[in-house]
């Protein structure tokens, strides 16, 4: 939620909650079970490797030089 809609801004706990109407508590909660959601999804696994491989590195200078 917060580098999403802008990097240079960082929302915190508090800000967040009083956004969604939860407790400070509850956001940390949340943040909790969706970078656990991600850990454990395949394709994120495999895209994580592939982002950090040396084929990956190539890919970004044929794309970008």
């Amino acid at each position: 939620m917060t580098a999403a809609t802008n990097p240079d801004y960082h929302m915190t706990y508090s800000e967040i909650a009083e956004v969604l109407g939860v407790s400070r508590q509850r956001v940390r909660q949340i943040e909790q079970n969706a970078m656990r959601k991600l850990l454990e999804n395949d394709d994120y696994k495999a895209w994580a490797d592939f982002s950090s491989s040396s084929e990956s590195r190539d890919l970004d200078q044929l794309l970008f030089f």
